[in-house]
């Protein structure tokens, strides 16, 4: 599967990499775009349209993906699904420590991304109207109960996703890496590729 790893705010490909070696040496191909301006001061729909080209241009308008975002790159990755027609190809999202009723740690940021994940936002209530596009996929959620930076961190809580891992990690960055986050993923993916068989 393709599988394609979106990074946060303020990160790039390389918080991925004990994921993305996991996931290769399960047989998966990994993309990792780097998206920019990575304080995202452009707003989510700036770097979701980024997304959308970076996933066009690699993989072509229709090559099946799954999706693995954390963060910010969650919120930009369902903007991408659900608003730009991602979910017509994508069979899978893993979202990791995502803010999707916002943080307040985003009140500490004046650029446009951020302002786009306070809670209440108008780009997150468009996420909430639409998340009903996502209904053929597997949605699977992650979170750590010490994050300060998805806060507070019940913010992660995703009531669509049919799984919701603590994975208990002392820092919000840490997550990605995380040992059982990896785990997890790559079980879950093993567990789609038997069922498409």
């Amino acid at each position: 599967m393709n599988v394609v790893l979106v990074h946060g705010i303020f990160d790039d490909g390389a918080i991925f990499r004990r994921l993305e070696r996991s996931l290769r040496d399960a047989g998966h191909r990994c993309w990792i775009p780097a998206l920019k301006p990575a304080d995202g001061r452009r707003g989510i729909h700036d770097l979701a349209c980024k997304l959308k080209a970076y996933i066009d241009e690699q993989l072509g308008p229709t090559e099946p993906i799954a999706i693995v975002g954390f963060s910010m790159g969650c919120i930009v990755s369902r903007h991408y699904l659900q608003l730009l027609d991602g979910h017509a190809r994508c069979e899978a999202l893993f979202a990791v420590s995502a803010p999707h009723q916002g943080t307040l740690l985003a009140y500490l940021y004046p650029g446009k991304g951020a302002r786009d994940m306070r809670p209440g936002s108008p780009v997150l209530e468009e996420l909430q109207r639409t998340e009903h596009r996502l209904a053929r996929m597997a949605v699977f959620g992650y979170w750590t109960s010490f994050d300060v930076t998805v806060f507070p961190a019940r913010s992660s809580h995703w009531p669509r996703a049919s799984s919701s891992l603590d994975a208990r990690a002392l820092l919000h960055r840490f997550m990605p890496g995380n040992a059982r986050v990896c785990a997890d993923i790559v079980q879950r993916m093993a567990a789609l590729d038997a069922a498409r068989v």
